[in-house]
């Protein structure tokens, strides 16, 4: 009969962490298309190459000293902290253009390696959205710890593009 009881409670355990993470992925989702909806107005979609740009040549950038794309500029929006995570956000800009053709997000955590993720417009092609998702679920050693605060530091973000 306790293993019963046992069996049944890690079962309501586990199910209580899938809705969690079911809303927190909701969550995640809402707040990052507020903020690429009011980072993005009327620019032409983020293309594959720039996707590329965002979430490899970036880093490339940082760690091994190559140079941007031609034409191509990365300026800070802002940073955000909390406990040992960071996340910064940057916007990747095409030549004169006042509006980012994508958003980097770089997400730390105290002594580990920075990861970089390439945000691309509304209306880009699915599959760089694809991509994004998938890069999501990177390594981590508490995935639902590392959502829960991507959706803290996107509703940070997200004032921060309200102009509030």
């Amino acid at each position: 009969m306790q293993l019963k009881q046992k069996s049944n409670t890690i079962r309501l355990n586990l199910q209580t962490k899938i809705i969690e993470m079911r809303k927190i992925r909701i969550v995640f989702v809402s707040a990052l298309l507020f903020v690429a909806g009011a980072s993005f107005a009327q620019l032409p979609p983020t293309t594959m190459d720039e996707y590329s740009i965002g979430s490899v040549g970036y880093k490339m950038l940082l760690t091994m000293k190559v140079d941007l794309k031609s034409g191509y500029t990365v300026k800070d929006f802002d940073t955000f902290e909390y406990g040992e995570r960071k996340a910064s956000f940057k916007g990747l800009f095409r030549g004169l253009d006042t509006k980012p053709c994508a958003v980097l997000m770089v997400y730390q955590k105290v002594r580990s390696s920075p990861e970089y993720y390439c945000i691309p417009t509304p209306d880009a092609p699915e599959v760089l959205w694809d991509r994004f998702r998938a890069s999501l679920s990177g390594e981590t050693d508490n995935k639902q710890e590392q959502l829960n605060f991507f959706c803290f530091a996107l509703a940070k973000s997200m004032m921060y593009f309200s102009g509030k």
